[in-house]
């Protein structure tokens, strides 16, 4: 049970993350959010590793194509994956782009089979479709149905623009696939995120950050804002190192379903606690309530 306990594990902290994110953003602009919670992905790492190989004790002997893999399925989460599904965001919804953004799982399980010959039992792939079945459901708006309606009267749908929201899923997929790989190879879960992290950043200070401008703008955001940023860096980068350590013991397609179900946790987290009521319809319950199902297969099969 260590896999499904890590799996867990980071889908708690990618909950929590979640919740953290929608006051962060109220504060500081998600570009610059994201620029931050990035740095933050690589300086809690790379603490944990120096306490890991210097005050643990733990000698450093890298597999150097292990390296490869973590800095492949960083470059392909931290920066693809999030390009590509913020892209969607702004041309086909949020509605649209968050259904399609839950078919990762499905291109995690079919890249897993094709890369790494794994498996899945029949409980596993049912309780992997309850999850995703759950997670469809609840990613819908209230009256959603009958707005898509009316938008597809209105206009086509962008199929370039939902190839791109399925490249998306893609590359968060094949990322994960990319990682799990890494760690069998060489057993560092701590290193694989750090490693990742590292490479996301970089390329995203080369490609989408003006470096001239970016002392100033982080300067004059709001300070708790960027604490905030801050703290959404260490939990992701410690939800991904739940997540790549799960995958030395699970299949990688069930830890990133169990993963992905933020809605058994968010849910009724914003109703209870935060009073946020207003998106959770009947469709919303069920969607949770089989998410919740699914889960509970993943675990305990």
């Amino acid at each position: 049970m260590i896999g499904e306990a890590l799996a867990v594990g980071s889908l708690l902290l990618f909950s929590a993350n979640v919740l953290l994110v929608g006051a962060a953003t109220r504060r500081v602009p998600q570009d610059v959010g994201f620029l931050l919670a990035l740095t933050s992905n690589v300086g809690f790492a790379g603490l944990i590793v120096l306490g890991q190989y210097t005050v643990g004790g733990q000698s450093l002997s890298p597999e150097w194509d292990a390296v490869g893999l973590f800095a492949l399925g960083g470059l392909l989460t931290s920066y693809l994956g999030r390009w590509f599904f913020f892209r969607s965001v702004t041309t086909i919804g949020p509605t649209r782009a968050s259904a399609l953004q839950i078919t990762n799982p499905v291109f995690a399980a079919l890249a897993a089979w094709v890369l790494l010959d794994e498996s899945l039992p029949p409980v596993a792939v049912l309780s992997g479709v309850l999850v995703l079945a759950g997670l469809y459901l609840t990613s819908r708006r209230a009256g959603g149905a009958a707005a898509e309606r009316a938008a597809g009267r209105r206009r086509s749908l962008p199929f370039p623009e939902i190839g791109l929201a399925l490249l998306g899923a893609a590359a968060y997929g094949l990322g994960n696939v990319a990682r799990g790989a890494g760690v069998r190879d060489w057993a560092a879960p701590v290193v694989g995120s750090l490693v990742g992290a590292a490479a996301g950043l970089l390329l995203y200070t080369l490609v989408s950050t003006d470096l001239r401008k970016l002392r100033t703008v982080v300067a004059g955001a709001d300070p708790v804002g960027r604490r905030l940023w801050l703290l959404s860096g260490v939990l992701t980068i410690s939800a991904q190192t739940c997540l790549i350590a799960a995958s030395l013991f699970i299949p990688v397609a069930v830890a990133v379903v169990i993963s992905a179900a933020l809605p058994i946790v968010v849910l009724p987290v914003s109703v209870l606690f935060l009073r946020r009521a207003e998106t959770v319809g009947v469709a919303t319950g069920i969607g949770a309530l089989l998410v919740l199902a699914g889960v509970a297969g993943l675990v305990l099969s």
